[in-house]
């Protein structure tokens, strides 16, 4: 096989496979609605929406969702933000039958959980499901 053909080989398998790992991560963020009961003890005192980060040492999406609560927060005085490791706390992890990391419990100032944001999602995600959050909030 010539030197050439065999390189614009791998050069294909490495651009395909970089584009099924982009559209695999985009597909497992995802957002859904009210998901359990009461987490008082996780709120931040002050805030009207606390986003409770669940993550692990060795996530990178981790680090993308915590970049995304860290820039919300620092436009919004109202939100706050908190990560918990589930090495450390798993009974958190276990009491929201969280499977993967991260997972980022959106909890209005009563403590309840009004949505979870499964996966590093995009700003405007997690900003509907904070101002969701803040409606629902106001009207109960």
């Amino acid at each position: 096989m010539d030197l050439s053909v065999a390189l614009l080989i791998v050069g294909g398998l490495l651009v395909l496979s970089t584009l099924l790992g982009v559209l695999v991560r985009r597909r497992s963020a995802r957002v859904a609605a009210g998901c359990g009961g009461a987490e008082q003890k996780l709120v931040v005192d002050g805030a009207e929406v606390t986003l409770v980060q669940l993550s692990s040492p060795v996530c990178s999406a981790c680090v993308a969702m915590r970049r995304v609560a860290d820039g919300l927060v620092a436009e919004t005085p109202w939100l706050a933000h908190r990560e918990i490791d589930v090495i450390d706390e798993p009974d958190v992890a276990s009491r929201h039958s969280v499977f993967s990391t991260p997972t980022t419990l959106v909890l209005d100032a009563e403590g309840h959980v009004r949505a979870r944001l499964i996966g590093a999602v995009r700003p405007d995600q997690a900003r509907a499901a904070i101002d969701a959050a803040r409606a629902e909030l106001v009207h109960s």
